[in-house]
């Protein structure tokens, strides 16, 4: 069983990477077409941690999830990166991310939730 530091910290790593899918859930694309070809892994990882926090809201309906993880992976690919490692970054992002999530308090998911919908309700169609 952890301790409560070690649960504050579990904690805070979360919202680290739940924030970080907040921020770029939108501009992942843009993101991939601006970043240097070293930096392309790291973006398919941050696409997988941003679908996964959107899935897991219910932020956006899962053909335009589909659709932007499509663009993000053609925006990575037109930097560099193969299409096979886009979906295996992506994938060990996402599961980890899922498995991040699953374990917020119902308090912590209604706030983590309300403010991505928030930002998704203000993002251009």
């Amino acid at each position: 069983m952890p301790t409560f530091k070690q649960a504050c910290a579990l904690v805070s790593r979360q919202k680290a990477v739940l924030a970080a899918a907040v921020l770029a859930l939108g501009s992942g694309a843009t993101l991939a077409q601006q970043a240097a070809p070293g930096q392309m892994p790291s973006l398919a990882a941050l696409s997988g941690q941003m679908h996964a926090a959107a899935e897991y809201c219910n932020a956006y309906p899962a053909a335009q999830l589909d659709q932007m993880k499509q663009q993000q992976k053609t925006a990575a690919g037109a930097q560099g990166l193969s299409a096979a490692d886009f979906d295996s970054a992506f994938a060990q992002a996402y599961t980890t991310t899922k498995g991040q999530l699953a374990t917020l308090s119902a308090a912590d998911k209604e706030k983590t939730c309300s403010q991505l919908k928030a930002i998704s309700a203000a993002r251009p169609q």
